[in-house]
């Protein structure tokens, strides 16, 4: 069996041509899209690298005072926060704006702590517990007192307090 010279014919011709010319057009514009994409994706590719190494650098500066501060604040600690747990909450059966009322009053008293240095507050320990137990808060039409049971210093102030009925 023969293959039929299709090269000898005009409109083949074309055709074949026409084939080559396009995959030609076709390869050559793919080569310049992917050119540009890839120029793009390189341009991209080297301002994250730049950044992300601004951004190293920065985190190591940041680490390391971070650091000098840490090691600075051991030295010398200071109460950055003060909280209030109840013990006996549940036993009382307080609602929750009864006892968001007691407790921030029992803060405003014990605002003065905050910020101070932990040997200070270890030293008024005493004094901040009687500051508690000798007043009488007032809140919406009850009265109460809180009984200090429990306190725990470091950063953060913990006062473990019972809530009591005033006698009359």
């Amino acid at each position: 069996m023969r293959i039929p010279p299709f090269f000898e014919r005009p409109s083949w011709q074309r055709f074949f041509a026409g084939v080559i010319i396009g995959v030609l057009i076709g390869w050559f514009f793919f080569v310049y899209q992917y050119g540009q994409v890839y120029e793009g994706l390189m341009l991209r590719i080297s301002k994250q690298e730049a950044l992300i190494h601004k951004q190293q650098e920065r985190i190591d500066g940041l680490v390391s005072e971070q650091t000098k501060l840490n090691e600075e604040n051991q030295k010398k600690l200071t109460i950055q926060q003060v909280e209030i747990v109840y013990v006996n909450d549940r036993r009382l059966r307080l609602n929750q704006l009864t006892l968001f009322e007691l407790r921030e009053q029992a803060l405003n008293e014990l605002q003065f702590i905050e910020r101070k240095d932990i040997e200070t507050v270890a030293t008024m320990k005493d004094s901040i517990i009687k500051t508690l137990e000798n007043k009488v808060f007032h809140v919406g039409e009850g009265r109460y007192q809180l009984d200090v049971k429990e306190v725990y210093l470091f950063t953060t102030l913990r006062l473990y307090v019972e809530i009591t009925l005033p006698s009359a």
